[in-house]
């Protein structure tokens, strides 16, 4: 018999990641309704989305601590614009239905961040994330733990 020990039913923070890690913001610069046309990549929402938050981002207090990173595709194509946040330690979390070119979805973006970045280990309740970002959810990954190591 194996054994291995279960997570608990309840979330317990790890203390490994600091209030100062870095984070990313990946946002997929390929996404487009179905039927738009691929090109120009300029025209794609999320390739506007990914130039809307960058600038968003530059002017913001966050610019410290997030990068905003374009992805070439985050395989989400159903659900179109997608973005995702990682961090070294931490819970990554994947979204679809963002919307390019709405000043509340680069807003509600960056109040995500900032309740992801004050999380000792990334990790968000349905209840912390803005509205928006409650139902655009497509998953989240817990953090990768060394070999052996157990919760």
């Amino acid at each position: 018999m194996n054994d291995v020990q279960l997570p608990s039913a309840g979330h317990q923070a790890t203390p490994a990641r600091t209030l100062t890690q870095p984070c990313i913001l990946h946002v997929c610069t390929s996404c487009r309704p179905t039927g738009m046309p691929r090109e120009p990549q300029a025209n794609r929402p999320g390739f506007v989305l990914y130039q809307e938050l960058s600038d968003a981002i530059d002017r913001s207090p966050l610019r410290e601590r997030v990068t905003v990173r374009a992805a070439e595709c985050l395989s989400v194509c159903p659900r179109p614009c997608g973005i995702a946040l990682s961090s070294p330690d931490s819970w990554s979390y994947l979204f679809g239905d963002q919307k390019a070119t709405v000043t509340e979805t680069t807003s509600s973006i960056l109040d995500c961040l900032a309740v992801y970045l004050e999380s000792p280990d990334g990790f968000m309740p349905r209840k912390t994330r803005p509205k928006s970002l409650r139902n655009s959810i497509l998953g989240r990954v817990p953090p990768i733990k060394e070999v052996g190591e157990c919760t």
